[in-house]
């Protein structure tokens, strides 16, 4: 097995979307499908993840027939080392191939040696491999991400964000309506204040449960990190 680090070339592939993700403004990370721009905006989203790679090395080796051949991982994921001591325990590196359910299906003989190679070269490397499909970044939770995406970029009064954040720390934990109906009169105050709600939990001052439908139902609190600008 021999390793060669490659950059990534992005080019047209018939009836898929490339091009690359702004990752936290801080860098752009080519993206070769649909489902590999969804799977990055998880990652970016997920605090944890420190870096993201695109097509980090190119694995050589002798498929069945004798062959050389090769096998090109789609990402490889850092992570931050855990700051508490509830994760006291360092993620591994992961290696990541992201394949739509149904190419996995039809093509599982011919892929079923290359990711066996993945998982042998992960394992020599203290990574981890996996294989990402629909199942594991088209859910509820990405599906709330994309929604609150669109309203981290507005701005609000800080006087306003405190009012409700101030509300919110007072009560330890509430549900969206709550805020709404004790805070705001007016159906419209009541409507700019949702979007206002959205906003804090997009740039996760606000938390809640990312992996059900969000509604004015929706139970939040306070994420402690920001409550020292609360006081």
């Amino acid at each position: 097995m021999k390793i060669s680090m490659k950059n990534r070339k992005i080019g047209y592939t018939f009836g898929s979307v490339s091009g690359y993700f702004s990752f936290r403004k801080q860098k752009s990370i080519a993206f070769e499908s649909t489902l590999e721009r969804d799977l990055l905006t998880l990652l970016e989203f997920n605090d944890s993840v420190s870096d993201v790679i695109e097509q980090p090395l190119t694995i050589e080796y002798t498929n069945d027939n004798d062959r050389e051949t090769t096998y090109t991982p789609d990402f490889l994921v850092y992570f931050n080392e855990p700051s508490t001591q509830t994760m006291s325990i360092s993620r591994k590196p992961l290696l990541i191939e992201v394949k739509p359910r149904d190419k996995l299906l039809k093509d599982w003989k011919q892929l079923k040696k290359k990711f066996k190679i993945a998982v042998q070269y992960a394992q020599a490397n203290d990574m981890i491999f996996k294989i990402y499909d629909e199942s594991r970044i088209r859910t509820p939770y990405l599906k709330n991400i994309q929604f609150l995406k669109k309203y981290k970029r507005l701005t609000y009064s800080e006087e306003d964000s405190l009012h409700i954040l101030s509300f919110v720390q007072n009560k330890g934990i509430t549900i969206i309506e709550e805020i709404l109906e004790y805070l705001y009169v007016t159906k419209e105050d009541k409507l700019i204040a949702l979007g206002h709600i959205w906003h804090l939990i997009s740039t996760k001052r606000l938390l809640c449960p990312l992996d059900a439908s969000l509604s004015v139902s929706t139970t939040v609190w306070i994420n402690n990190k920001f409550i020292e600008e609360i006081k």
